[in-house]
């Protein structure tokens, strides 16, 4: 796949997961976030590396995905929508996605063989030598680069988001700006009107999880924390397990002092902002597109229904449901899970919470013969991690055998080459017995609001207009 354009991340997950996506529409499977074949090939050495130089090396690679301050104000947002859609096969469809980021979605849209548009990217922008524990800082000479983000597009809204737990290595040489789409723009456009079918399905995944932000102007916000292994309060206001923290990384602090919060927005990297609804339903008259709503609060609910639908949709199919792959973060191949006909369980990062969720779904299931799981390495011991213990625990659920899948356990969660790894072990999975007939889009809606009830997730045509606004 070609090179994304300057203010774009790879590592995002938005920018990965819509490559694992076009690359299973595409026949391919997806092994590599990076799509660098020279990069990976240096990541097995990166990871021999001594503790200390492998997150340099860490925090040196992900500036290098950065733009420079000096480049926002020219962010060509319509070169990163045309490069996104650029990623897909340009054939009819029945139906397709657009809005929050999800990894249970993209094996939805997989499942009806589907594309999806992000409404939300990751711009990173260099700022090398910062310390991710002055928040203050960080937000003040942040300012000038969200305005001239803002002056770059008026489609676009600036979230900045400042996670010194779970972002801490990159923090130390780049800022974060989430930007999202507001507004349609021409590239998205030209996509929908060329392969969406006319009377077909517009699905508009709206995730309304939501964050307390500091609003430096209508289009933008300043979100400190996100969803993860610590809560919102611990990020506002501290606590213990804060304190153990930055101790453990030598700061002379007890607590963080970010700017005080004075509105709720949705959450940077997973929420929806609804306004983009306004082109979308434009668009679809014309075209007598209908509009249904996947709506649900926690990201990781809708892998719950995902899961709940697959085994339904299997065993239509006549394939039995054995096998449970689970995927972290942005590590997973939507290709290799149908191929191998397995369950996917989608989770938002290697922590307790994630964690949690796996137990509650393994203890409402039958017993799987086999479980493979990958696990995403972020570099630092975060507030919440879940230890390589619980995940070998969880594994053990499987009544035949469970596995990591790319990871090395010695040096989670610092594993770095496992971003190179996992694309290769999970094409090692066997048997490949090919994916089933593509799940019809009536067939489909009807399953997901009956599994997806229990979890909170709804699948509906709303008779009202998307909720949380910016």
């Amino acid at each position: 796949m070609n090179k994304p354009p300057p203010g774009v991340a790879r590592f995002d997950s938005a920018a990965a997961m819509a490559q694992a996506l076009a690359s299973m529409l595409h026949g391919r499977r997806f092994s590599s976030p990076s799509q660098s074949p020279l990069l990976d090939r240096f990541m097995p050495a990166i990871n021999a590396l001594p503790k200390r130089q492998r997150e340099w090396t860490y925090i040196v690679g992900g500036m290098s995905e950065g733009i420079d301050p000096r480049r926002a104000k020219s962010l060509d947002v319509e070169r990163i929508a045309q490069w996104l859609t650029d990623l897909y096969p340009q054939v009819p469809r029945r139906c397709a996605f657009i809005g929050s980021s999800n990894g249970a979605m993209i094996h939805l849209a997989a499942a009806l063989r589907a594309p999806w548009l992000p409404q939300t990217f990751l711009c990173p922008v260099r700022a090398p030598f910062s310390d991710p524990d002055d928040v203050q800082h960080g937000f003040d000479t942040s300012r000038r680069i969200t305005d001239a983000l803002l002056n770059a597009d008026d489609r676009i809204a600036v979230h900045q988001m400042h996670d010194p737990n779970q972002d801490r290595l990159m923090l130390h040489g780049m800022r974060y700006f989430r930007l999202k789409f507001r507004r349609l723009p021409l590239a998205f456009r030209e996509f929908l009107l060329g392969n969406l079918e006319g009377g077909g399905t517009l699905y508009v995944v709206n995730c309304t999880r939501d964050w307390a932000v500091t609003r430096t102007s209508e289009r933008s916000v300043f979100q400190f924390g996100a969803t993860g292994g610590a809560t919102e309060d611990e990020y506002l206001h501290g606590g213990e397990r804060v304190r153990a923290f930055l101790a453990h990384y030598g700061s002379v602090r007890t607590r963080w002092e970010p700017p005080a919060p004075d509105a709720r927005a949705p959450e940077a990297e997973w929420g929806f902002d609804a306004a983009l609804r306004d082109d979308l339903v434009e668009l679809a008259g014309p075209m007598q597109w209908r509009i249904v709503e996947i709506r649900f609060e926690e990201p990781e609910a809708l892998s719950f229904a995902t899961a709940a639908v697959y085994r339904h949709w299997y065993q239509e199919s006549v394939i039995e449901t054995r096998r449970l792959l689970v995927d972290s973060f942005m590590l997973m191949d939507p290709l290799t899970t149908l191929e191998i006909h397995a369950i996917p369980f989608w989770l938002l990062f290697g922590v307790e919470p994630s964690a949690n969720a796996l137990q509650r779904f393994l203890d409402s299931t039958p017993a799987f013969e086999d479980i493979d799981m990958t696990l995403f390495s972020h570099g630092t011991e975060s507030i919440g991690l879940a230890p390589i213990q619980r995940w070998r625990v969880l594994l053990a659920h499987a009544a035949h055998e469970g596995r990591f899948t790319g990871v090395d356990s010695e040096r989670y969660p610092r594993d770095f080459a496992t971003f190179e790894r996992y694309g290769r072990e999970l094409a090692q999975l066997k048997p490949r017995l090919g994916p089933p007939s593509p799940l019809e889009p009536a067939h489909f809606e009807a399953l997901l609001a009956e599994y997806g009830a229990p979890f909170g997730v709804q699948c509906e045509a709303p008779a009202r207009p998307i909720s949380a606004e910016m």
